[in-house]
């Protein structure tokens, strides 16, 4: 975020004073852990969000944009979960983790693309994982995103699909998309903003809801 570290010092004291439930767990969970999300079975979202997350999963069938704690953890309450992945070792690390913990409702789709040079992103095996034809209940995208445009090229493609199933539209870093706000489709927005895992700022999640 294009913010003086005074201003987030500011906005994190002042989240933390607004959500006093979630001091211990920023503790427990940023401050004093060397850990990664995937290692802790969380998302890489705020609190908050995880916590809402938490009470859509259940049941439904999930497509992802980027793989991790999400992935982890949705897997075991979602019915189903089709997740893409560009990051050949990453992908690795996660397929472990779900093979560990004996899931096997989800489906990794390996589809190498280089984020550093996006030219061609409209046609790239990344973006068409995600089929239109295929009814999903939660899309998250979550992905990398280098130019902060690729996360919103996702959102134009899955929209349309999510859109006709009533569907929900998950997009994490939300500070960095907003022009959706003027753009979309959804009946309702929720903003979920809070600290979080894994993390010192105050990272915020938008739930786009279509039904």
């Amino acid at each position: 975020m294009d913010i003086s570290n005074a201003a987030r010092v500011r906005k994190l004291a002042s989240n933390l004073a607004a959500h006093p439930a979630f001091v211990l767990p920023y503790l427990r969970h940023s401050l004093l852990t060397r850990q990664r999300p995937l290692d802790k079975d969380m998302p890489w979202w705020s609190f908050k969000a995880i916590k809402r997350a938490d009470d859509l999963m259940p049941g439904k069938r999930v497509f992802e944009f980027g793989t991790g704690g999400s992935t982890t953890r949705y897997a075991k309450v979602a019915k189903s979960i089709v997740a893409v992945e560009d990051d050949a070792f990453w992908c690795e690390n996660v397929q472990r983790t779900l093979a560990a913990a004996g899931i096997i409702n989800v489906e990794i789709r390996l589809c190498p693309f280089d984020f550093d040079r996006p030219q061609g992103f409209s046609e790239s095996a990344y973006l068409r994982a995600f089929d239109p034809s295929v009814d999903y209940d939660v899309v998250v995208i979550d992905g990398q995103d280098k130019t902060f445009r690729e996360r919103i090229t996702c959102f134009r493609r899955v929209e349309p699909a999510v859109a006709r199933t009533g569907g929900i539209i998950i997009v994490d870093n939300w500070w960095r998309y907003t022009e959706l706000l003027d753009s979309h489709r959804a009946k309702r927005v929720e903003v979920c903003e809070s600290v979080g895992p894994c993390r010192i700022g105050v990272p915020s999640t938008a739930f786009f809801f279509y039904a």
